[in-house]
């Protein structure tokens, strides 16, 4: 019986990937760093890694690594066999491959080192009869992380994807999705009224203006209620009181000058005893309170 066709390919694609070791693709962004992945049961005796051929770091144990070329100084080699570059450069990109050897064998692994920028995500939303539908999307060769955070709730949400029910849509609500890749993370914003349909946006309009206009109208409709009751002398506003007052000080003063009219009338009266006592005793007849000056005057 003989094999099928896609068999055989599949076959013969696997051989070819274990002659010359299988290549993972890397996404670095300049400036960051960036760690090949390498997971080895074997106890390592030797490390190798190069890049288009030529040596990156090489380690043979129990000596310490040694590293060659322009990554000299800004590459790491681990004893697991995992190298890592910081401070990524544009000429960094490339093939790298590592050969180990453990007590027995010789084994290859391939990497390809490919350096992108991370995009400016861009936002496009829909809506269906009941829900708002906002997706994220970005170039980007790497896997990403997304995220969504809406700006009148403290909750994020970790997906490309969110929906939102119509009936909790709020147009000044804004929208944004945020990607990250690694260490770096870039973000958009879209405001939520430009995603609902043109009908639906102006009900929404015409709600919160209505809100908007009920907000200003009370405050003028009580300032005039208390203008009509006070000009009818329902109630006494503050200024009003402070009129009030002027006739109990005219009281007052009346009052002040009532006690003086008093004090001058007995001051009078007293001097016009006085008076009278002086024109006695002028006539030779003098007047005294005590019992003996009447008994006096009787005798006389």
């Amino acid at each position: 019986m003989q094999a099928p066709m896609w068999l055989l390919t599949s076959l013969l694609c696997l051989s070819l990937l274990l002659a010359h070791g299988y290549q993972k693709e890397i996404v670095g962004i300049m400036g960051e760093n960036v760690t090949f992945p390498v997971q080895i049961d074997q106890k390592i005796v030797e490390i190798t890694w190069k890049k288009n051929k030529n040596k990156v770091a090489e380690w043979e144990y129990p000596n310490k690594p040694t590293y060659f070329g322009h990554l000299g100084n800004r590459s790491v080699l681990m004893e697991n066999g995992s190298l890592t570059i910081v401070n990524l450069e544009k000429d960094d990109a490339g093939i790298y491959e590592l050969v180990y050897w453990d007590s027995v064998n010789e084994h290859q692994l391939n990497f390809k080192l490919v350096l992108d920028s991370l995009p400016k995500p861009e936002i496009n939303c829909s809506t269906s009869d009941d829900e708002l539908v906002l997706n994220c999307t970005a170039n980007f060769q790497g896997s990403l992380t997304y995220t969504w955070k809406l700006s009148n709730n403290p909750h994020r949400y970790q997906n490309q994807e969110l929906s939102i029910p119509l009936k909790n849509v709020d147009i000044t609500t804004n929208a944004t999705c945020i990607i990250k890749y690694s260490q770096t993370e870039r973000s958009s914003e879209i405001s939520l009224i430009q995603c609902l349909p043109e009908e639906k946006g102006d009900s929404y309009h015409k709600r919160h203006r209505r809100i908007l206009i009920s907000f200003l109208i009370v405050p003028v409709i009580l300032l005039v209620i208390l203008e009509f009751l006070r000009r009818k002398g329902i109630i006494k506003l503050g200024r009003k009181t402070a009129q009030n007052k002027t006739p109990v000080n005219g009281s007052d003063r009346a009052l002040n000058e009532n006690d003086m009219k008093d004090k001058q009338i007995v001051k009078n009266g007293v001097n016009q005893e006085e008076a009278t006592q002086d024109a006695e005793g002028e006539n030779g007849v003098h007047l005294d309170s005590s019992s003996n000056g009447a008994k006096e005057y009787l005798k006389a």
